[in-house]
């Protein structure tokens, strides 16, 4: 396949990383834990490895019980190189087989009980994705036993994560370029109840250290990772043995120093702001990779997207064939692929093979490859096959500029599925009379067919650089072949040019998937590090009574008690209406620091929208009272939520359960066909995102913002 690129499996430090273990900051372990930390009850331990997590498990049960033995439940699906602590401890182990899904056999699980004790029994979030915790927690309530979540493939906590546990156990150094970091969260609220003494852990600690005196086989860990990275960030790389085995298990029986290093406690500390964009780079990483897949290999993946879990490697399956994932691990690794299996199953899981199918079928039928942050677009591509020639098919596509009337574009407009307010023509022409942005507008058509329009702002600095813009565009008028949408924003990219001094700045109107990334990486568009736009959207053509039933349950009670509370609605665009929403749009933004539109540019939208209106404002009167307003942008077919008001008073009456309910309704009655929610922002306004969730929209992820020279 030509150059073997030997991707790195584990992320590298920034030199600024590297550098912090120089700073003489003392490092609060609470301080560094709070993230990991669900409860202010919650008590917090580092180790270096959660294999030692788990040793800790053990010791703290053997104190507060009289037995000689201690029993752990643990799945058959399980890596045996993290049980070496347990194992040379002495502690007994009772593989339970797991389901297809990867969730526990609980009758199987039932069966074993009638011949095997139990203490400790482990329920593992695989590769991040949230497992049944509330069985789990049911299961062990009733069997009086201990509940441990295994986080270590989870970056951080999520719903369905870290929440039912007695313990809880997280791995930061699997997803972080640290040298080691596991932490041990214990909680008082899982089956046990669990009380922990800190009196205890000197007593653990000092079982912890005798025991690495006599299994211990690694020291130094810190300093041999610091020397390894140092070297790779200088450009020296191992080259990986091709002769890897894809389905001999090789287990490590290795122990480190039990307790978490200063150095990676110091390199940590400065990590953790940024936990939230490594997250969506592992996201957007792994989208990549299904497109390399497919387009290197014709291997498809029918990934169910994950809304609110991220993954720790990028998993794919071959059910029921064992000999072309073998093959396809052989292809990959030779072609320079972090291409790895998982687990090195415990010994034990061999010697009952017929009980244990699941396990084996997983380990044997699934290939995983790294999508740690460090991993860029450019590199993870450059092995693709070439795809067709498309260059023949520029002769086939033209652009016209500003050659369209306001009638013109307002049809075309209609004509777009999902079209949003900031190519409209009156968002163009407000930004040109308010913000001093020159407007330019495309149609471009291929084989004599309008296939796509585009608005595109332009600013000249002090007379010599010029600054493009495209926000939220081109916009499609039907789905077209992904060749013709590459020759389109092939003819944009040439708004950014050095040469001629300009610049492009690209928010595209693209879903956010591996087609996308790849084709703004070909088009040799730069990533930005803002937030990618995220949002949901309305059906309108559906029922309402669909509508009302697909509403979330408890979002639906709410707003069956708000129409119980005497409000009237108000509607309209009158100037009243929108001038008491300006009012509280002010009032709302100089109290909150809040960003969004701006007043100017508002009043700019409404005095240049033509006979038909811009905006659609709703009202929430009780007992003569405004307690609750929301502002609606129409734009073609289309309407997106703007901006929204909601006094003490309304949220109580829980108005805006009401007025979104009551938009739908009036923007159906009027005939347009889809309602957009105006942005979602789980991290800045987890509120707020909540509440637009509980409508269960169509949600939709965009690409994110590009830039090109």
């Amino acid at each position: 396949m030509g150059i073997v690129l030997m991707h790195l499996f584990a992320p590298l430090p920034s030199w600024k990383n590297l550098f912090s273990i120089l700073s003489f900051k003392n490092i609060d372990q609470k301080s560094i834990s709070k993230i990991w930390l669900t409860s202010t009850s919650d008590i917090s331990l580092w180790f270096s490895k959660s294999a030692w997590s788990l040793l800790v498990i053990a010791v703290w049960k053997k104190i507060h019980s009289d037995q000689k033995e201690i029993t752990f439940w643990i799945p058959d699906y399980f890596c045996n190189s993290s049980l070496f602590p347990l194992r040379s401890w002495g502690v007994k182990f009772v593989f339970y087989p797991i389901l297809r899904n990867r969730e526990p056999d609980y009758k199987a699980c039932k069966e074993l009980l009638k011949s095997n004790s139990i203490d400790v029994f482990i329920l593992v979030h695989y590769f991040g994705k949230p497992s049944d915790s509330n069985r789990a927690f049911e299961f062990c309530k009733e069997k009086n036993v201990i509940l441990v979540e295994d986080a270590a493939h989870v970056l951080k906590p999520t719903k369905g994560i870290g929440e039912k546990g007695d313990f809880v156990l997280y791995s930061p150094h699997k997803h972080l370029p640290i040298s080691d970091g596991a932490i041990l969260i214990v909680r008082n609220s899982g089956p046990s109840n669990i009380f922990w003494d800190v009196r205890n852990e000197d007593q653990i600690n000092k079982v912890l250290k005798n025991h690495y005196q006599e299994v211990g086989n690694i020291k130094l860990l810190g300093a041999k990772w610091l020397l390894k990275r140092l070297l790779q960030k200088l450009g020296f790389k191992n080259r990986r043995n091709l002769n890897v085995s894809f389905s001999k298990d090789v287990s490590s029986n290795t122990a480190s120093y039990p307790f978490v290093s200063l150095i990676a406690k110091k390199m940590l500390n400065g990590l953790l702001l940024q936990l939230n964009d490594i997250a969506k780079r592992k996201i957007r990483n792994q989208k990549v990779w299904d497109e390399v897949l497919s387009n290197s290999y014709e291997f498809y993946t029918d990934r169910r997207e994950s809304e609110n879990w991220t993954p720790y490697l990028a998993e794919y399956s071959f059910d029921g064939m064992i000999d072309k994932t073998e093959l396809m691990f052989k292809t990959l690794l030779k072609d320079g692929f972090p291409v790895s299996t998982w687990p090195d199953l415990p010994p034990e899981i061999y010697d009952k093979v017929q009980y244990h199918l699941n396990a084996i079928e997983l380990r044997n039928s699934r290939l995983f490859l790294s999508i740690h942050s460090n991993l860029s677009i450019g590199t993870m591509i450059k092995n693709q096959k070439v795809t067709q020639d498309i260059k023949k098919d520029f002769l086939k596509l033209n652009v016209e500029w500003n050659s369209v009337t306001r009638g013109e574009w307002g049809e075309l407009f209609r004509k777009i599925e999902n079209s949003n307010l900031l190519q409209s023509w009156v968002y163009g022409e407000s930004k040109e009379n308010c913000e001093d942005w020159k407007v330019r507008r495309g149609i471009f058509t291929f084989e004599n067919q309008k296939i796509a329009i585009v608005q595109v702002l332009e600013k000249s600095i002090l007379g010599i650089f010029k600054v493009y813009r495209i926000n939220r565009g081109p916009l499609f008028l039907n789905k077209v072949d992904s060749n013709i949408k590459e020759l389109v924003f092939h003819e944009l990219s040439k708004f950014g040019n050095l040469l001629k001094g300009s610049i492009l700045l690209l928010n595209p109107e693209l879903v956010l998937d591996g087609k996308s990334l790849v084709l703004m990486k070909k088009m040799r568009f730069y990533e930005s590090k803002s937030s990618a736009w995220t949002s949901a959207f309305i059906d309108l053509t559906k029922d309402l009574n669909f509508l009302r039933q697909n509403l979330d349950s408890k979002w639906r009670n709410m707003l069956t008690n708000s129409e119980k509370n005497e409000l009237t609605l108000e509607i309209g665009s009158n100037d009243f209406l929108f001038y008491w929403m300006l009012d509280k749009y002010d009032e709302l933004t100089s109290n909150k620091n809040f960003s969004g539109i701006s007043k100017s540019m508002l009043l700019q939208i409404k005095n240049n929208q033509n006979e038909k209106d811009t905006f659609l404002i709703l009202r929430a009167v009780y007992r003569n009272e405004a307690v609750a307003g929301i502002c609606i942008a129409i734009h073609g077919s289309s309407a997106t939520y703007l901006i929204g008001w909601n006094g003490e008073l309304g949220r109580k009456l829980r108005a805006n359960h009401f007025l979104l309910w009551n938009s739908i309704i009036q923007l159906k009655q009027m005939g347009y066909l889809s309602f957009d929610l105006g942005g979602i922002d789980q991290e800045k306004t987890p509120g707020i995102a909540e509440f637009k969730l509980g409508m269960n929209g169509d949600k939709y992820d965009l690409s994110g913002e590009f830039w090109k020279l």
